[in-house]
């Protein structure tokens, strides 16, 4: 029996798919959004108007000699735009030893951005929240004029997340446990407030960005100090039962005496692969020997350089980690077939000394999957993914607060 299809329901996906549209595009007239989003022109002009009576567009003609703002009949072109004094949001970056936080408008244009460096590791609950609060009132301090005023804060966090979305479990950044960074902001500036894995928000930030190459089923892998993944099943992002779960990195690559992972298990995926696992089979020291807290990204940047120039225990290491990559794909397809793959942050800088042992691992699949079969992209610059991922999905969560696609 085919499924019946309520008004309600596609009015909404319409809404979303306007709103969705002048948040990429910015101001766009009522033909561009036609042309953008396939819908009909009375389609567009009945929700646009209702948008327009809500407050939340806004309308402008542009008026001009060019043929670019005047239109065929020699009216001045009307031009819809999201309303940016609706409100703003916090979007946060933590990782180890730092914060970095943007104040973003209704529209997603950044306002403000503000950093600040601190030593994680040895940060007590009261510091984190000391940051967290500082970093914010410092960004709503930045407002010219009038405030507008704060709707959500979110937080893209290196570690694993509790499924609701408010509690930072476990991160490699720190040795507290549990820490509830969620209940931290809210208690003290009175908005909703989400915590995700920051790997699972540049996984939103590719779809996003691409959803032709990052649709239904797709993962974005982090190579850096950490190995993490964001993973996309049939179009929805894969959380666990009681964590944001998808831990790439800490599936196990050598079952007994294996290299010390920071987790503080032996044998993780990450233990080969990490920029620290890296470092440390370069600098000569055993794979039992505790990782490095923090590598200066320069050194890291060297060292590829390096193996890149010559043969030595430099291309070694990264093979070694395109093996120990190879092979965790290699058991992720078992579970669930083949899938588009995109690997992210500093480590892609010396993915083509890894991709050959990446490819010979996944022809040894038990499925006979050809290597050539598997999709592999890159994608160097992870913080900008996982600050775009964080902002389109608060803003997508805001608009459904104010009523936009319920």
């Amino acid at each position: 029996m085919p499924a019946l299809v309520r008004t309600d329901d596609v009015r909404r996906q319409n809404t979303r798919s306007i709103i969705q549209v002048l948040r990429r595009h910015g101001c766009v007239s009522r033909t561009e959004i036609v042309e953008y989003t396939g819908l009909s022109p009375a389609t567009v002009s009945t929700i646009t108007s209702t948008l327009i009576t809500d407050g939340l567009l806004l309308s402008r003609s542009e008026l001009g000699k060019s043929q670019e703002t005047v239109s065929r009949r020699g009216r001045p072109r009307v031009t819809l735009s999201l309303n940016p004094e609706i409100g703003c949001i916090v979007v946060i970056v933590l990782s180890i030893n730092k914060l970095t936080a943007w104040l973003q408008d209704y529209s997603g244009q950044v306002l403000a951005k503000a950093n600040d460096h601190f030593e994680s590791r040895s940060a007590t609950a009261d510091d984190f929240e000391h940051y967290l609060l500082r970093i914010v009132t410092r960004l709503m301090r930045q407002q010219a004029g009038s405030p507008i005023p704060l709707r959500y804060i979110s937080l893209g966090v290196q570690g694993v997340v509790d499924a609701g979305g408010q509690i930072m479990l476990w991160s490699p950044m720190t040795t507290l446990l549990n820490l509830p960074l969620g209940e931290m902001l809210h208690k003290a500036f009175n908005v909703p407030v989400w915590v995700a894995n920051d790997c699972n928000m540049a996984a939103e930030a590719l779809h996003w960005q691409d959803s032709q190459r990052f649709g239904d089923d797709f993962a974005a892998i982090l190579l850096g100090s950490g190995i993490g993944m964001g993973l996309v099943l049939k179009g929805r992002r894969f959380i666990g039962r009681q964590s944001s779960a998808a831990e790439f990195g800490h599936m196990v690559h050598a079952m007994e005496e294996g290299a010390l992972c920071r987790c503080g298990q032996y044998g993780c995926v990450e233990a080969y692969v990490g920029d620290y696992a890296i470092w440390r089979r370069v600098s000569g020291l055993p794979e039992t020997s505790p990782p490095v807290s923090e590598i200066d990204p320069v050194a890291m940047i060297d060292l590829a350089r390096r193996a890149h120039e010559n043969e030595g225990v430099e291309r070694e290491a990264y093979r070694e980690a395109g093996r120990a990559l190879g092979k965790a794909l290699r058991s992720l397809f078992a579970l669930i077939d083949p899938i588009t793959i995109a690997f992210i942050g500093g480590g892609v800088r010396a993915f083509d000394l890894m991709e050959p042992e990446i490819r010979n691992a996944l022809r040894h699949n038990g499925n006979m999957l050809e290597a050539s079969d598997v999709t592999l992209y890159c994608y160097e610059d992870s913080q900008a993914l996982i600050h775009l991922g964080c902002a389109m999905t608060t803003l997508q969560t805001l608009d459904r607060t104010l009523g936009i696609g319920e």
